[in-house]
């Protein structure tokens, strides 16, 4: 899945160099709201539960995506768009757990950014859009906020997310997947909305080594449900 990936992202790219003295071009920018969650496999889940003896729970949390784009019109309704964005991912995990006897719970909130260049295949049609094409990303910044109560008492806290592959780090840099994007446009607005499946395992490779070496499968990876709006000028 990660080949074919890669394969249409640079067969996109090239179709798009190739396309472009002969495509209406149009530029725009585009913002709007991500709803993002973290999927985790089941081992991790599973182990992560053992160790504080009790449940654990994922869910959404709200996020943002700006940028710009470029969109390249093959023929009159079919064509090839390009953007560079920062997008905002992540997820909440919750616990609700035991360590040596004393009941907590927890929840966490990580907020990592991504520079994200995502290419798809557009059709438009009568105000109709639909899109679909790949993502590759880089992570560049972020946060992670905890909040714990135990023992009657309530402790917060904030630290700066680590893209890299120790252990110790947060999230692996280098995310991709795929994008699906349904709108409709009005005039030089587009109102759409998309949907974000991860590919890349942000799980950073220390810990999935280890995970490995005692024969489990540490994975997470991105999911993201988006609502934008953008503005588009040129071509026709």
């Amino acid at each position: 899945m990660k080949h074919l990936l890669k394969i249409l992202f640079a067969s996109s790219l090239l179709l798009l160099v190739f396309q472009t003295a002969t495509a209406q071009v149009r530029f725009g920018a585009k913002a709007g709201l991500n709803l993002a969650s973290i999927s985790y496999s089941d081992d991790y889940i599973n182990d992560t539960e053992a160790v504080i003896e009790g449940d654990l729970s994922t869910g959404m949390i709200p996020a943002f995506h700006v940028g710009g784009q470029v969109e390249f019109d093959f023929s009159s309704s079919v064509g090839l768009s390009a953007g560079l964005q920062l997008s905002m991912k992540g997820g909440s995990l919750e616990i609700d757990g035991t360590i040596l006897g004393e009941r907590f719970t927890s929840t966490a909130k990580a907020r990592p950014m991504y520079v994200q260049v995502p290419v798809a295949v557009y059709y438009r049609n009568s105000g109709f859009y639909a899109g679909v094409g790949p993502y590759v990303g880089f992570g560049v910044a972020g946060k992670i906020k905890t909040e714990v109560e135990a023992a009657g008492q309530t402790e917060e806290d904030s630290e700066d997310i680590n893209f890299g592959n120790d252990e110790d780090d947060s999230f692996s840099p280098l995310d991709f997947g795929a994008g699906l994007e349904l709108g409709y446009e009005f005039g030089k607005l587009r109102v759409s909305a998309a949907y974000n499946l991860g590919l890349a395992n942000v799980a950073p490779k220390d810990a999935v080594d280890a995970g490995d070496e005692a024969g489990r499968d540490y994975k997470y990876m991105h999911r993201v449900i988006g609502v934008s709006v953008a503005y588009l000028f040129g071509g026709e």
